[in-house]
Parts: C-alpha cells; structure tokens; sequence
C-alpha cells in the first residue's frame, strides 16, 4: 500500500496520534485542572461508567444476535478493558486507556472495506511513539509493559467498533 493511500485512508487516526501526542506534554496540567473543577472520584467515576455502559450496549447487541464467536470475542474484550481499567490505579493510566481505546474505535471506523495489516501496526506504532514522547516530555521513563497495555487496549476498541457497528 502506498504511502499516500495509507495517509488518506487513515489520516484522521494519524491526526488523533500526533494530538496524544502533544497532550502528553500536558497530562499533568490537564490532570490539575480537572481535578480542581470536579475532583478526581467525580472522573473516575465518569470514565468508568463510560465504558460500563459502553460495554453494556456491546454485550446486549451480541446477545441479541445469538452470534456465540461474537459473545466470546466481547467478552473477552470486556474482561481485558476492565482488567486494566482496575489494575491502573493513577488517573493518567485510566486516561492513556480511555485514549487508547478511542485510537482502536477510529481505526476500526477508517478500515471497515479492506482486510490489512496497517491498524495494528498504526496502533501499536502509536503506542512506542506516545510512550517516547512521555520519556522525554514529562521526566517518565519508556515502559515495554505500557506500550503493551495501550496496544491492547486500542485492539480492544477496535473489536468493539467492529463488532458494535
């Protein structure tokens, strides 16, 4: 695939990697902010009921469609989201997946007509780039472990998007 036809085919998804990008300069600040106007329970909260209910909407279409390969990908699918979701105890972890998650959603959105290769070299090439970026931006250190989880959990958002709409 030519490099044109990947920028135009997936250049609202690359746009949304270079802006995680940039906002990982901020993460801190924004972090601050946020929590100042309503308080980290407030958001959590927030995030987590985002994608309960995101989640419940996934499962109730599935079960309708009898689909039993379908049922088990979503659950699975829910089980690793809300692995990760509880197992990341800081709010910046909790945004990179919410982040992650609508990375795998715009990706599966731009890639419904061909079958390719390109996702998931643009998710995981996207999660080695933010966790670069968060070396050098905000004094962390790159750790394999995060490029792993964000590369799951962008995988996750693509399979719902897929299987959701």
């Amino acid at each position: 695939m030519g490099k044109l036809k990947v920028l135009r085919r997936y250049g609202f998804s690359i746009l949304y990697t270079i802006v995680l990008c940039g906002i990982n300069f901020y993460h801190y600040r924004v972090e601050k902010f946020l929590f100042s106007l309503t308080g980290e329970k407030f958001l959590i909260y927030l995030i987590t009921a985002l994608f309960v209910s995101f989640s419940v909407i996934l499962l109730f279409k599935t079960i309708r469609s009898k689909k039993n390969p379908e049922l088990a990908l979503v659950l699975l699918t829910m089980g690793l989201i809300f692995f990760f979701f509880i197992s990341r105890s800081p709010f910046l972890a909790k945004m990179n997946i919410v982040e992650f998650f609508i990375l795998g959603i715009l990706i599966s959105l731009e890639n419904k007509k061909s079958k390719s290769i390109m996702p998931f070299v643009l998710l995981i090439g996207a999660a080695f780039l933010v966790e670069i970026v968060i070396n050098f931006s905000t004094g962390g250190s790159f750790y394999y472990l995060d490029v792993y989880m964000n590369s799951l959990t962008g995988l996750c958002g693509y399979i719902a998007s897929f299987l959701l709409i």
